[in-house]
């Protein structure tokens, strides 16, 4: 599987661990949304949208629902140019673009770079969840660190799944203060929900979690280590090696 497909068969397949229904299925397309948190829907990759699709798209989703937009995928799998999104979105009266990120991709295997030699000034003692007590403290504090409600009911079935590891970092003091989540898929391990509240970002610790979810992908004997970055997240991503590969354009309902 190319790794721009694998990239995208991690976040969608994870998105469907959270927990997700069909919402239509009508000729060759097949719609996906989420019960709840993240609130996203989306197609088979197979099948790239239409103008069409996006009607039917807000006609069966919430008012809340996210929809993921990403180049089309060529027969090798590789991400073809943005330009076709962007035209999509242009014909579309019923979304308009609430964000952006960027599929990014780092090969393992290979030396590390000066940043993973760094010692840090900040340490953080990193634990990886065994029970409710510790979802619950991964829930607060990544809710608090992005801004929005992570549904403990979404979180919790997966500390049972032997293909993800959902990590909490905590500083010298005992306090928690950054959450990390690793999905195996295929040859690739992808990277999720790394956050640091407010009160704690700029002392390093989102570097910290970061060097260690690439060790942890390391020893899965995974080829690749792959995620999505936001505008803000981009850079420390790109200093830990990792390459961008496509844009991923998500639309809201329009607002008129």
């Amino acid at each position: 599987m190319h790794i721009d497909h694998a990239n995208l068969n991690n976040l969608t397949q994870l998105w469907q661990r959270y927990g997700a229904r069909v919402c239509y299925e009508g000729g060759q397309l097949q719609l996906r949304k989420n019960a709840s948190w993240p609130n996203r829907t989306w197609a088979d990759m197979t099948t790239p949208l239409t103008k069409e699709s996006l009607m039917l798209a807000a006609e069966n989703t919430p008012e809340t629902a996210r929809l993921p937009l990403w180049p089309e995928l060529t027969e090798g799998g590789s991400a073809a140019g943005q330009a076709s999104v962007e035209a999509l979105i242009q014909q579309s009266d019923e979304w308009e673009p609430a964000m952006q990120h960027t599929a990014m991709a780092l090969q393992l295997g290979q030396e590390p770079s000066d940043n993973a030699r760094v010692i840090d000034q900040y340490p953080l003692r990193i634990k990886r969840l065994r029970d409710a007590a510790d979802i619950a403290r991964w829930v607060a504090v990544g809710s608090k660190a992005f801004g929005y409600v992570i549904d403990t009911k979404a979180i919790m079935p997966l500390l049972a799944c032997e293909d993800i590891q959902l990590l909490l970092a905590y500083d010298e003091s005992a306090q928690a203060v950054a959450t990390g989540l690793l999905f195996k898929t295929g040859n690739v391990a992808g990277i999720h929900q790394v956050g640091v509240p407010g009160e704690y970002r700029g002392k390093g610790y989102a570097t910290q979690m970061m060097r260690f979810l690439i060790r942890c992908a390391d020893s899965w004997e995974v080829d690749y280590a792959v995620l999505q970055a936001s505008t803000a997240g981009k850079p420390v991503y790109q200093k830990l090696g990792f390459v961008e590969q496509f844009l991923i354009t998500y639309l809201q309902k329009a607002k008129n």
